[in-house]
């Protein structure tokens, strides 16, 4: 296959170019070399005869110029029995055309190359620098496809690169050198943790005998001492049992003298003493019931003695209950009747007012006030053709009047200067027509009215947004506007970081206030529990042994140094004091451990309190440190500015600043526009004092304004 011809319709740089490589000699090198500087296209032209065979890519970088529908590349192909024109256009599908428009297959050019794609094609006819450079390298590593088929063919080794490429990453993955991971790396670090758990329960066998030998010994004590703790501890436990005894064995003795004199007295049955309580509750059940059914007898009674029959309401019994569900309507209707009189009286008064409008003040029939369909269109129609008529009216005969004015002047002067033989003014008339022409077709006179009110509607809006600056005040002048450009708002990444701290801040500050009233109530809690626990009676408290137990200490100290009667009698008082206290909280063991527990949540609920509030102290120091930064940022904008206004406050007045800004250019706008018409005004009015100088007429120049500018000069 030959390339006689490429078309670069519209492909990249080129629109309509075409390059003809022209037909082939016989017997002669058929080789074309296309030179040219840098960036003339000739790396495009070879894209585009890429894209002519294989198709333009999805998304090709050659469509900066034209877009991608309209890219369109064409060539003629010398195939080896025939020239062949074909269109290549960016499509998805059925891009390749023929010569007449027609899409035909693909396989129409690929075959000629024997099916290679646009991959191997490129590999091996789009040879470049770079190309050649990425080929040699490919084939001295065996890689990319070209290297490993040069590789394969003189080794005879297909999949030799391959292999190696396998073997490296396995080789990798198993050591690397100077890395930190790897499956080497991972074993030694097991075997040196194996090798410390060894080190660890390793022991010698001399050690060991000796450590077993002190078990066995260890061991024979502790069976000893515990077999002794336990004889002691039951025998204390004895002991303390007849202690705590003592006390109700006084008591016992004294029941049982009192139960004496009943021993005569036969024994109640078994199960009385446990129905007793709910005999009891029964019985008070049964008494208030009875109390309550005799009052509601006594009630009763005296309601029906109260009772008188009236025969003539027993005969109207089935009327009433036939009247009762409209009882409830009537009181309804007369809960609504004043709102409906009042509803009444206003709908009079308007249809009073309407009949006075219309003149049938008076009127009672209804059906006399509707107009015909067809007198209400007609009045329709008069009333849509009559709106503003009075005015137009009145304008025309303004103008007609000083029309007819003009022209009787004008006429007057025209036949003065015909009998005077002034001939030579037909020039300067049809100049003067020329120019009442112009003045008729121009529209300076709405421009300006336009324009006017233009520039007073744009000040008015731009004082308006002045005004929603305050306490911002300027200097005056016209220049108040242009005051806002020169201040130096903080930009929007500044904003969104005050925005972003101050949310965080205030949610600290909530999340702190929260945890402190928690905390808080959960000290007070704890405070209640501890006070309720330690005013149970008779119970003794850590401080309070404490105290005893350095008292008896030290009464055993002093009467180890004196051995006299005295001393001895006051530690056996201190001694008996301490077993008292300590009998005590033997009796109190559960309050004790609770009032521990309840101290020792107390102290740590105190210090995630105290902690609570350093933290609340925190947050709120650093909100305070961000207003004083944005109230500094404020003070910056204008002096005028209150230093406390927060983001928000901020934020709305820099809108209401962008807003002035927005507006700040309209009235300058209108007032250009305003300019502009009024020049026109000018050209015009000197265009007719010039056409009425030329005629010798005197005129007298109407003050400057919307009628100047729809009349012109008067002449006189």
């Amino acid at each position: 296959m030959r390339l006689s011809r490429l078309d670069l319709t519209r492909y990249g740089i080129f629109t309509d170019h075409s390059i003809d490589f022209g037909e082939r000699v016989p017997d002669t090198p058929d080789l074309h070399i296309v030179y040219g500087p840098n960036e003339a296209g000739k790396s495009t032209l070879f894209a585009a005869w890429l894209d002519l065979l294989y198709g333009v890519e999805m998304r090709s970088p050659y469509g900066f110029l034209h877009l991608y529908p309209t890219m369109r590349i064409s060539g003629a192909l010398e195939f080896s029995d025939s020239v062949r024109e074909i269109v290549r256009i960016k499509k998805p599908q059925n891009s390749l055309l023929d010569v007449h428009e027609q899409p035909i297959a693909e396989s129409a050019i690929l075959g000629e190359f024997g099916g290679i794609d646009r991959e191997a094609y490129r590999t091996m006819f789009s040879l470049d620098d770079d190309t050649l450079e990425q080929g040699g390298e490919s084939i001295l590593k065996a890689k990319g496809e070209l290297g490993q088929l040069l590789f394969s063919g003189s080794s005879g080794l297909a999949d030799l690169s391959r292999k190696i490429e396998e073997f490296h990453s396995e080789a990798d993955g198993f050591y690397k050198f100077h890395a930190r991971s790897g499956q080497l790396h991972d074993l030694k670090n097991e075997l040196d943790q194996l090798k410390q758990e060894k080190d660890q329960f390793d022991t010698q066998a001399s050690k060991h005998a000796e450590l077993a030998e002190t078990v066995k010994r260890t061991k024979v004590l502790y069976d000893e001492t515990s077999r002794s703790r336990s004889k002691l501890q039951a025998r204390k436990d004895e002991i303390q049992r007849l202690l705590n005894a003592r006390p109700r064995l006084a008591k016992l003795r004294s029941l049982r003298e009192q139960i004496a004199p009943l021993e005569a007295i036969p024994h109640a049955p078994t199960g009385w003493a446990e129905d007793l309580p709910a005999l009891r509750e029964e019985e008070i059940r049964l008494e208030t019931q009875f109390q309550s059914n005799a009052d509601d007898v006594v009630r009763l009674e005296s309601a029906l003695d109260a009772i008188t029959v009236d025969d003539n309401a027993l005969r109207l019994t089935d009327k009433l209950e036939e009247i009762e569900p409209l009882r409830a309507r009537h009181m309804t209707a007369e809960k609504d009747l004043p709102d409906r009189r009042q509803k009444l009286r206003d709908l009079d008064t308007a249809i009073s007012l309407h009949l006075d409008q219309v003149e049938r003040g008076g009127e009672t029939n209804p059906a006399r006030l509707i107009l015909p369909a067809s007198t209400v269109a007609h009045l329709r129609e008069l009333i849509e053709s009559h709106s503003g008529i009075d005015a137009k009216l009145s304008t025309a005969r303004e103008e007609l009047s000083e029309a007819k004015d003009r022209l009787n002047e004008a006429n007057a002067k025209l036949g003065d200067d015909a009998q005077t033989g002034n001939t030579g003014n037909e020039t300067y008339i049809t100049t003067l027509k020329e120019a009442l022409a112009a003045l008729r077709a121009s529209d300076h006179a709405a421009r300006q009215r336009l324009a006017e009110r233009a520039s007073q509607d744009a000040q008015a809006k731009l004082d308006d947004c002045l005004a929603t600056l305050a306490p911002w005040k300027s200097n005056g002048g016209r220049g108040e506007a242009d005051q806002l450009v020169a201040i130096p708002v903080p930009g929007a990444d500044t904003l969104q970081r005050w925005k972003t701290a101050g949310q965080a801040i205030e949610t600290r500050i909530d999340q702190r206030s929260g945890e402190i009233e928690r905390l808080r109530t959960e000290e007070a809690r704890l405070t209640a529990e501890q006070d309720a626990v330690s005013s149970v009676t008779g119970i003794v408290t850590d401080q309070d042994a404490a105290l005893i137990r350095a008292e008896r200490d030290h009464a055993w100290a002093e009467h180890r140094n004196r051995l006299d009667a005295s001393s001895a009698e006051r530690f056996e008082d201190v001694l008996h004091r301490d077993d008292g206290i300590v009998a005590r909280r033997f009796g109190h063991v559960k309050e004790l451990a609770q009032l521990h527990e309840t101290a020792k949540a107390l102290r740590l609920v105190q210090s995630d309190l105290a902690r609570a509030e350093e933290l609340h102290a925190k947050a709120l120091a650093d909100a305070q440190e961000l207003t004083s930064e944005i109230g500094q940022a404020t003070s910056a904008l204008s002096p005028d500015l209150p230093t406390d206004w927060t983001l928000q406050h901020l934020e709305a007045w820099l809108v209401c600043r962008e807003k002035a800004l927005e507006v700040r250019g309209e009235p300058r706008t209108a007032t250009r526009d305003l300019q502009a018409a009024q020049n026109d005004a000018d050209a015009i009015r000197e265009r007719l004092i010039a056409a009425l100088s030329a005629l010798k007429l005197s005129f007298a120049p109407r003050r400057r304004g919307s009628d100047a500018g729809r009349n012109g000069p008067e002449c006189a």
